[in-house]
Parts: structure tokens; sequence; C-alpha cells
């Protein structure tokens, strides 16, 4: 959100809070606080490895109750987000309502390839492909092995990033979305995630730092080339060492949490739910930061807001619609969507 809303919006010539405003490509005040921000997507996957190496490995894991539990926490958010993405698109940023329609449809079926009603669904399809890897492994009764998946992802990945470094940093199969969909591109983020969890379940183990370890280097290559693309029309892609140490700083809060959680939500107390919450959020804001922040940005601009106050304004406009849907919204469907499988379930064992 930090990245789309407090950077790209004013310095990408093709943002559509320009469009909306009319004005030029800039640099939008406090920059530097903001351009780093799109390391926020290797964070996310290095998480998702953790929660998905959690509930895999977990002694009531089935191939059933995983998927449906993956469905329900991932479907609802992305029902609500792409009906205001694809209302915004239309009314607002003027998008043709086939061009619209069609980018909603492959956007509520997962299409792995766009084009989408949301940029960054993108990261969706690379999920879904990590949840099939993991599902495999619990169809065949064999999750115990996930920790040695998570090393393989890290070297698999660091030999592709290894590769593609040494040459002119195109992808070197050719596969373009196809890397990122078989996990060479983001994979060590997912088996980071993966040994951290078996780290809290098992307690440390030397291979687990040493894996951890090699996952993060190889990840300081790839952020380093993903600098180039998100901000080296900037000229900002030689600062990427910012970046990396916030997605270090991340790994140092994921093992701290993993660890001493105990002792957090002992000290949290009552506001431990509050924290929770925050957390749930973080997947519809996600989803709709770009389809609330930008409108406002646009808004409070043609009011005459600055771009730091313009800024600010959307994302807490975006902060407060996420919790809305993630306290009431995703909870009313993700119900309906729960009895409904339980009604088709109870069909078919008839």
């Amino acid at each position: 959100m930090v990245f789309h809303l407090g950077f790209k919006s004013f310095s990408d010539p093709g943002s559509e809070v320009l469009a909306l405003t009319g004005q030029e490509p800039g640099w939008p005040g406090g920059w530097p606080w903001t351009w780093w921000g799109w390391v926020g997507v290797q964070i996310f996957f290095v998480i998702s490895g953790l929660v998905i190496g959690f509930s895999a490995m977990s002694a009531r894991a089935t191939a059933g109750r995983f998927l449906r539990k993956r469905i329900l926490r991932l479907v609802p958010a992305v029902l609500i987000a792409a009906c205001v993405a694809l209302a915004v698109e239309i009314t607002i940023f003027g998008t043709p309502v086939t061009q619209a329609g069609i980018a909603w449809i492959r956007t509520v079926l997962f299409f792995p390839t766009g084009p989408w009603i949301m940029g960054q669904f993108w990261t969706l399809g690379i999920e879904v492909f990590f949840y099939a890897l993991v599902l495999i492994f619990i169809v065949v009764k064999r999750t115990a092995l996930l920790p040695m998946v998570g090393l393989a992802l890290i070297l698999l990945c660091g030999l592709y990033w290894v590769v593609r470094s040494l040459g002119d940093g195109s992808d070197p199969l050719g596969f373009g979305r196809g890397t990122q969909l078989i996990l060479l591109q983001h994979g060590i983020y997912f088996g980071i995630g993966i040994l951290l969890s078996d780290t809290a379940r098992r307690g440390w183990q030397w291979w687990h730092g040493v894996g951890i370890a090699l996952g993060c280097a190889i990840a300081g290559v790839q952020i380093r080339q993903a600098a180039d693309g998100e901000a080296g029309a900037a000229g900002l892609a030689g600062l990427w060492p910012i970046a990396f140490g916030f997605f270090l700083l991340a790994i140092g809060l994921v093992i701290v949490a993993l660890h001493w959680n105990d002792r957090i939500v002992a000290r949290l107390g009552a506001s431990a739910g509050t924290v929770r919450m925050a957390g749930l959020m973080t997947y519809p804001l996600y989803l709709l930061h770009n389809h609330t922040g930008k409108p406002t940005m646009a808004w409070a601009i043609d009011l005459g807001a600055g771009p730091v106050l313009a800024t600010g304004l959307a994302m807490a406009v975006t902060v407060l619609v996420s919790l809305w849907v993630a306290a009431r919204l995703e909870p009313a469907l993700r119900t309906r969507m729960d009895a409904a499988w339980d009604k088709l379930a109870s069909k078919r064992s008839v």
C-alpha cells in the first residue's frame, strides 16, 4: 500500500492518480519512506510459507480440510475486492465495460495469467501453485518431508537466480510467468517460511539455520534484481540494500513472534485480539488498496490537498475499508460458503 499509493502513484507515468488529476510524474514528499515498499510481496510469501507449513504439518491435516481452509480464506476477500475494483475501474478510471468485465471474470476464477481487475493479483496465482505443491504431500501422507521441500525450493531458486544474475538479468528459461508459477522465482520465500515453521515445531537445528541463511542470501540477489523493475526508472535501483534490510527485519520479527509468542500474547492481554484483526485485515487491504486509495487521493488533490496529505488520507480510508471487510463482510460471506460446502458434502455422502 505504501509503495503503490505513496510512491508509484506519483512517479509512474501511467498512474491513474496522475491521469485523474492532470499532473506530471514527479517525486512525492516522503518518497525515501515509500519507494522500497514493494518488498512487502517477498515478506508476504514468507508468511504464507510459514502459515501453510503449520497447517500442512498439523496432525489434523487432510486434503479435504486443507482445501476447504484455503478456499474459505482466499475466495471471500477476492469476490468482495473484485466487485469494488470493477465498479471503480468502470466509473472512475474509465476502463471499457467489456475489458473490465473480462478482467473481473479472470480474477474471480483465479486465472493464473492476466489481465486481472487488480494488478497486484499476480501473486495469488503463485500462492495457488504453492498450495498445490503442499497438497500433493498431504495427499500422499508425506508432510514430514515438507522441511526438505523448503530446502529444495531454496536451492533450486538459488540456482535460478545465480544463472539469471550472471546473464543479462532476464529469465534464462524464457518462461516468463511460467517460472513464477512453478516457484522458480519466489520459491525461496516459501522455503524460508516452511523452515521457520519447522523450527517452532521441533526447535532449531543446524540445518534450519543454514537453510534460512542461504535463503536470505538468495533473497538479496532476487531483491536486487527486483529493484531494477520496481525503482529502476526512478534511478533508485542502487538503493536496493534498504529494501533488503527491511526484508531481514521482517524475518527477525517473524522469529521473535514464533519463539516468544506466549510471552507476547500474555503481555498484550486483551489487545491481542486487536493485533489478530490487524493481521486478518492485511489480505483485503492488499487486494483493495489501489481501488480505494487512488480515487481518494485524486479527490483530495482536486480539493487542494498536497501529495503527503492526500496519501495519508488515502491510506486511512483504505485501512478503515479493509477493517470493515475483514470484520464484517468476509466473515458473513465465509459463513455462507461454509454452509454451502457442508450442504454439498452431505448430499455427496447420501
